[in-house]
Parts: C-alpha cells; structure tokens; sequence
C-alpha cells in the first residue's frame, strides 16, 4: 500500500491510496461474505448460495459496488495513522485500476493550524447607560398603547388614530383610476415610525369619504411609484389605557398592586436589558479583536456549513414573506458569508483560549447553569451527557468570562438616545 498526500490550497489536502491485490483481497471476500446473505439463486435457498459461486455469477459488479466502501475504510485508516484533523466529508474524486491494484484520490479538508496570541489584557469599553425617567416612562406608555380602546372618529386631527382607507392606481395620462384594476384595502396607525410620512401628512385634517393622490417614497432613485388615488373608509381614535393602579393589577394578573410598585418591576427589567446589551457589547469587542488578530485559512466546509445554518434561522424569522419558500441558501451566500467565516474563526481560536486556560466544567458551573435552565443538578447533567451541545455552549460561556476578566476596561456612558450595542 502506498499513500501520497498533497497540500492543495489553504486547508484543502488530496491523498492518493494504491491498494495492491494482495490488500483488496480481504476487503472483497469481506463483500462476498455480505453479499451472501441476500443473494437467492435456483437451486439455492436465500443465502446459502456459495460464495464460489456468487464470484462467478456476480464477481465483477459486487467488486465495483464495493470500491466506495474500500475507499472510505482506507481513507478512514490513513487519517488515524497520519493524526490528519479532518473536517467536513471527504470526496472521492477518482479511482484507478492498474494490473497491480487500485489507486483512489480522496479530497479533504482539515483544521488550520495556527499559534494563539495575546489573548490577555485587551482593552475594551463598557458602554454605561443609566435607566432614566424617559425610559421607564416610553415603556409605561408602550404598555398603556398595547391595552388602548378605540372610539369612531369624524376627522384626523393628530397621530393617535388607525385610519382605514381604499388605495387605486391611476394612469399616468389621465391621472383617472386604471379600468379593471382592483382597489387594496389597507389600515394604518398613523403614529408609527415605520408610516411613510407622505401619508401621514396627507391624512391629516381629513374625513371619512374624503381623498386625495399619494405617490409612495422608494429608495431607488431611478424607479416612479405608480400615483394612487387614497380614500379613507373609516376612522378609529386610539384611547390608551389609563396607567392606575387597577390597571397595574389586571395587567400583571394581580403580581403588582400599585402603579409604584410597577413601575419599579419596569425600570428593574429595563436595566437588565441595558446590563444585557453591554455584556453582548463588550463580548463583540473581545471578539472583533481576536478575529482580527489572527489571520489563518478556515475551512470553507465549516463555513459553509454555517451559512446553512443561518440560512435556516432566516427562512424562520422570515416565514410566510414572498418568495421566501424558493430562495435558497447559494441565493444569500455572498451576504452571510461574512458573518459564517467570522463565527467559525472565532470557534476555532476560542477553542485555542479554553486549551491555553486549561479551563473545565467544574460542579459550580453545572449548579449554574441549572440554575439558569430552571432545573435541578441533576437533570443537568443528564442533559449534558445526552447532548455535547450543552457542554461546549458552557465552556464558550466560561472562555469569554475569562477573557472579560483578564481585559482592560473603559467605562464609556452613553447617550440616552443612543443604543448600547
């Protein structure tokens, strides 16, 4: 047997393993032996037809149906005997017959081999933002807006309304409604952000029956909107919930009696979100940093293996919006190949961190992580020993508190207007 490995590009490796007779040999009495148990031939009742005679009737096609196999047992052989760090699925590319034997080429890729530097004392800012009486006040009003009643309204006199209206197309020409062309009925809250402020405005002061023409924005400078003739059909006022105390107890199911006493819930809620936002800050930081700081060859099957997977989370977050049932992950690769090569290099360089920290799940982190689950020590860890899964999410959770703890930090207040992260 010989074996000839060959460097390709970055992590791409090809061997090429020549078997001899002598060394198929086994590998094929191994297919006859296998072959056996199904074959049924006249005269012979299933599976005792003799293997002598399975040779001379079916030798050639069972051979060749077991060249892949061969060629995975071998490859398999070469890269536990050679320690080659595998990663991805291997391709067989070629097979070769010669009079002494069979040649197969296997392409592979496998881990990078990189040297881990400085990993300690990076220097990080910690984004400070105190919870203000704005913020907790925006909340109690988003709070109140969600329980609002409405009332029939005559007329748009502000922001407060949802506005139900009819919307025509019209020609260019005429400027009169397309014949055949159906109407879209449409409602809207006006004081919404996301509401075109052409519309809006247009709204305004105006009555049910009453219309108007309304061009939509568009970010491309080089498409017209069609000119749509707007009717409104209907006008509701939007009444927001009275915030009292009696409200503060209905919405809480009775966990809050008093107005104060939800407040206090709310502003404790909205600094465990600012508190949140900062740790996802700083841990990016640390991350940024590393990635950039070792430059090194990732394999493209791992990468590509994240790009399915983020894939995945978008069609979901995304389900039931047009066209998404036909897009495939090749349609959004050179968008999330990206963020996929940075993940995985920041997987294979924390990997390097919990080697260099020597760092273990010890009981105080399975007690933790219980914890934070909601579950006992030792559901815990029969959670741990059904999915490997577990344990890595809690060693990266322990490489990055290890390197907040070694990173120099900066507190850096933040405007109130300005996010966190």
């Amino acid at each position: 047997m010989e074996r000839n490995l060959i460097t390709l590009d970055g992590c791409k490796r090809e061997v090429r393993i020549h078997i001899t007779d002598a060394d198929l040999k086994p590998h094929y009495e191994g297919a006859y032996k296998r072959a056996q148990t199904d074959v049924a031939l006249p005269g012979f009742r299933k599976g005792k037809v003799p293997v002598n005679i399975i040779k001379q009737r079916m030798g050639r096609e069972i051979e060749n149906d077991a060249l892949d196999a061969i060629a995975d047992a071998e490859f398999r052989s070469f890269a536990t005997e050679e320690k080659q760090r595998v990663v991805g699925n291997p391709a067989l590319t070629d097979i070769q017959k010669a009079p002494d034997g069979i040649t197969f080429t296997v392409q592979f890729e496998v881990m990078p081999e990189f040297e881990l530097g400085d990993y300690r004392n990076l220097e990080i800012n910690r984004p400070v933002r105190p919870v203000t009486e704005d913020d907790v006040q925006k909340e109690i009003d988003r709070i109140c807006l969600r329980a609002a009643t409405f009332e029939p309204a005559e007329v748009v006199d502000g922001s407060m309304y949802v506005v139900t209206y009819s919307m025509n197309e019209l020609d260019r020409e005429t400027s009169m409604p397309i014949i055949g062309a159906e109407a879209v009925e449409d409602r809207v809250f006006l004081d919404d952000d996301a509401v075109d402020m052409h519309l809006r405005n247009s709204m305004t002061d105006k009555k049910v029956g009453d219309s108007f023409s309304y061009v939509a924005e568009t970010q491309d400078e080089n498409t017209q909107p069609p000119n749509q003739r707007v009717t409104i059909t209907d006008i509701q006022r939007v009444v927001p919930a009275e915030f009292n105390n009696e409200f503060a107890e209905t919405i809480t199911g009775g966990k809050f009696l008093t107005t104060e006493l939800l407040r206090e819930d709310i502003e404790g809620q909205i600094k465990a979100y600012f508190d949140q936002a900062t740790k996802e800050s700083m841990e990016n930081q640390l991350v940024d940093q590393l990635v950039k700081a070792h430059d090194f060859e990732v394999p493209g099957s791992l990468v590509h293996a994240v790009i399915h997977q983020l894939f995945d989370d978008f069609k979901k977050r995304n389900e039931g919006a047009p066209g998404i049932e036909k897009m495939t992950a090749h349609d959004v690769e050179p968008q999330f190949k990206p963020s996929a090569d940075r993940i995985v290099r920041w997987e294979l360089i924390r990997h390097k961190v919990i080697e260099a920290e020597k760092l273990e799940l010890n009981e105080g982190d399975i007690a933790l992580a219980a914890s934070k689950y909601g579950i006992d020590e030792d559901q815990m860890q029969m959670v741990m020993r059904q999915s490997e899964n577990i344990s890595e999410q809690l060693l990266a959770e322990k490489a990055i508190q290890a390197l907040l703890e070694y990173a120099v930090v900066t507190d850096v207040t933040v405007d109130s207007e300005e996010p966190v992260i």
